[in-house]
C-alpha cells in the first residue's frame, strides 16, 4: 500500500502552491543557503588579489612629408609590423629586462623558473588594435598597450617601459629597413653600372669596328655612292674626250707635217688650213664648256682641264695665224729656210699637247680605277649593311636593357635615400604616446560587487536546489487538495494543527527569531554591499 502510495505522489505533479507551501516550509534551509553562499563569494572577492591594469593609447602618426613627394621604404601592413615588433618585446631577452629592472612576481613562489615567469608576464600583458574610422575604416588608426599587475604602481610602471619599447623599436625598425634598401640597391645599381659600361664598350668596338657599315650610315653611303657614279661618269666622259683629243692631234700632226713643204693655191697656205680646224676645235671646245658650266661649278676638275685645252688650242691657233701671216708676206723668198724653223714651233706644240694628252690618259685610267675601287667598296658596305643591323639591333637592346634598368635602379636608390634620411630626421611614420600609462585608482578584478550579488544568486538556486532533492528523497503532502489527487478514496474528515499553550508560544518566539535572524542577515548583506560598491 505504501509503494502505491509513493507512486500516486510522483505521478502527480506538485502545483505551484505546493511548491510555494515546501519551500515555506524549508525556509530556514533556503535563507541560511543564501546568507553562506553570500559570505563565501563575499569573502572570497577579498581574499583573491586584486589586479590592477594600466594601459596607454599609442597613436600611429603618417609620415609629415606627403607620399607622392617622398615615397617611404617601409611597406609593410602596420598589423604586420604591429605582430613582428609584438613578437621581438614579448621575447625572453626584454622581458626579462624588464622582470630584473623591477623585481616583478617576486612574491609569486609558485613560479621559481624562468618560464613561469615569461608565461605569466605575456598573459598580463595586452595588445589591442584600434580600427580607424570613415574612410579608413580597414587601417589601423592607433593601438593600446596594457598591464595587469598586483600594484597599480607596477602596472603603470610595466606599461610605461612597454611603451617605450614599441616607440624605439618602431623608430629603430623603420630606419633599419630603409637603411638596408639603400644598401641593397646601391649594390645593386653598381653591378647594373659595370653591366652597362660593358655593353656601352661592346657598342664603341661593334661601331669602330664596321665603321661605314652601320645602319644609320647607309644615307651617306648611298650618297656617296652616287657622288663617285657620276665622278666615275666624268671620268669616262673626259677620258674619252682625251682619246679623241690624242686622235685629232694625231690627225693635225700628221696635216702639219704633209701640208707644211707643199704650196697651196693663192692665199692658203698649210698654216691657214691649220688655222681654219684650230678653230673649229675651238668651236668644239667652248660649247663643251658651256655645257659643262651648266652643271658644275668654275672649279670642277673637268672644267679646269678643259678651259687650259681651250688656252692651248688658242696659242696654237695664234702661233699657226702668225705663220700664215709670214707665209703671204714672203711668199717669193727662198721658202727652204724658213719654212723649216717657222713650221717648227707649231709642230712642237701639238707634239707637246700629245704628251699632255697621255698623261692625261695615264691620269684619267688611274682614276677610274681608283674610283671604281671606291664604288665597289661602298656597294660591299651597302650589302652588309642588313646583316651588321640585326647584329647593331641586339647589342643596341641590350645597351637599352642596361640603360633602362640602370636609370631605373638610380631612380629608386635616390628615392630610398630620401626615405633613409626621412626616417633619420623621424620625419616618418612613428608611434606616438597620447596620454602616458594611467595610475589605476581600482582593481579591475575581482569585482566585489558582482561576486557579491553572484553569491546570492548562487545561494538561492543552491537553497531551492536542496528543496527540491529533499521532495524528492523524502516526499511529503501538503493540503487537502494534494490528498484528495493522490487518495481515490473520499475524504472524512480534516484534523486541524492541535497545539498546547507552550507550544503555541515556543513558535511564537521560534518566529520572532527566525525574523530577527533574517533581518540581521539582510542588514549584514545590505551593509556590506553598500561599502563594497563605495569601494568599488
Amino acid at each position: 500500500m505504501k509503494v502505491n502510495l509513493m507512486d500516486q505522489i510522483e505521478q502527480n505533479p506538485i502545483t505551484i502552491r505546493g511548491w510555494w507551501l515546501r519551500l515555506c516550509h524549508r525556509r530556514r534551509l533556503v535563507v541560511l543557503s543564501v546568507f553562506v553562499s553570500w559570505a563565501l563569494f563575499t569573502a572570497a572577492a577579498w581574499l583573491i588579489p586584486a589586479k590592477y591594469r594600466s594601459e596607454t593609447l599609442i597613436l600611429v602618426e603618417q609620415q609629415r612629408v606627403p607620399e607622392h613627394y617622398v615615397e617611404p621604404n617601409v611597406a609593410i601592413d602596420i598589423q604586420q609590423r604591429l605582430q613582428s615588433m609584438s613578437e621581438q618585446i614579448l621575447s625572453r631577452t626584454r622581458l626579462m629586462a624588464i622582470i630584473d629592472k623591477l623585481n616583478l612576481y617576486n612574491l609569486d613562489h609558485g613560479r621559481t623558473d624562468t618560464d613561469s615567469l615569461l608565461e605569466a608576464m605575456r598573459k598580463d600583458i595586452s595588445i589591442e588594435l584600434v580600427k580607424a574610422d570613415g574612410t579608413r575604416a580597414n587601417q589601423v588608426a592607433a593601438f593600446r598597450v596594457s598591464y595587469s599587475a598586483n600594484s597599480p604602481r607596477i602596472a603603470q610602471q610595466v606599461t610605461a617601459e612597454l611603451t617605450s619599447l614599441f616607440i624605439e623599436e618602431n623608430l629603430r625598425n623603420r630606419q633599419q629597413i630603409s637603411e638596408d634598401t639603400t644598401t641593397f640597391l646601391v649594390s645593386e645599381l653598381d653591378v647594373a653600372r659595370k653591366n652597362l659600361d660593358l655593353q656601352e664598350q661592346r657598342l664603341r668596338e661593334f661601331k669602330s669596328r664596321y665603321v661605314g657599315q652601320l645602319p644609320e650610315q647607309t644615307a651617306s653611303n648611298l650618297q656617296i655612292l652616287g657622288g663617285l657614279q657620276a665622278r666615275l661618269q666624268a671620268a669616262t666622259d673626259a677620258l674619252h674626250q682625251a682619246q679623241q683629243q690624242r686622235l685629232y692631234l694625231e690627225s693635225l700632226l700628221n696635216n702639219y707635217r704633209v701640208l707644211s713643204p707643199q704650196a697651196s693655191a693663192p692665199g692658203k697656205t698649210a698654216a691657214a688650213t691649220q688655222s681654219v680646224e684650230l678653230a673649229r676645235r675651238l668651236e668644239q671646245l667652248q660649247a663643251q664648256l658651256n655645257t659643262l658650266s651648266a652643271n658644275y661649278t668654275p672649279l670642277h676638275p673637268d672644267i679646269v682641264k678643259l678651259k687650259e685645252e681651250i688656252a692651248a688650242t688658242e696659242k696654237l691657233k695664234a702661233a699657226v695665224d702668225a705663220e700664215a701671216a709670214r707665209n703671204s708676206s714672203a711668199e717669193s723668198v727662198a721658202t727652204s729656210v724658213k719654212t723649216a724653223p717657222s713650221d717648227l714651233g707649231p709642230a712642237m706644240q701639238i707634239e707637246s699637247q700629245l704628251k699632255a694628252n697621255e698623261f692625261e690618259l695615264t691620269n684619267r685610267n688611274a682614276e677610274i680605277k681608283n674610283i671604281e675601287q671606291q664604288i665597289d667598296g661602298y656597294q660591299q658596305r651597302l650589302n652588309l649593311a642588313p646583316a651588321r643591323e640585326q647584329e647593331l639591333a641586339a647589342i643596341t637592346r641590350d645597351h637599352e636593357q642596361s640603360r633602362t634598368n640602370y636609370d631605373s635602379l638610380l631612380a629608386k636608390k635616390n628615392q630610398s635615400e630620401m626615405a633613409t634620411n626621412l626616417e633619420r630626421r623621424q620625419q616618418g611614420e612613428q608611434f606616438r604616446m597620447i596620454d602616458p600609462p594611467s595610475l589605476p585608482q581600482k582593481p579591475y578584478f575581482p569585482k566585489r560587487l558582482a561576486f557579491s550579488f553572484g553569491g546570492l544568486a548562487a545561494g538561492l538556486i543552491f537553497g531551492l536546489s536542496l528543496v527540491v532533492l529533499s521532495e524528492v528523497i523524502n516526499p511529503q503532502i501538503f493540503g487537502e487538495q494534494e490528498l484528495r489527487a493522490i487518495v481515490a478514496a473520499p475524504l472524512l474528515v480534516s484534523v486541524p494543527s492541535m497545539q498546547s499553550a507552550n507550544e503555541k508560544q515556543k513558535r511564537v518566539r521560534t518566529r520572532i527569531i527566525e525574523s530577527l535572524a533574517t533581518a540581521a542577515m539582510l542588514c549584514v548583506v545590505a551593509v556590506v554591499t553598500l561599502l563594497v560598491y563605495h569601494k568599488s
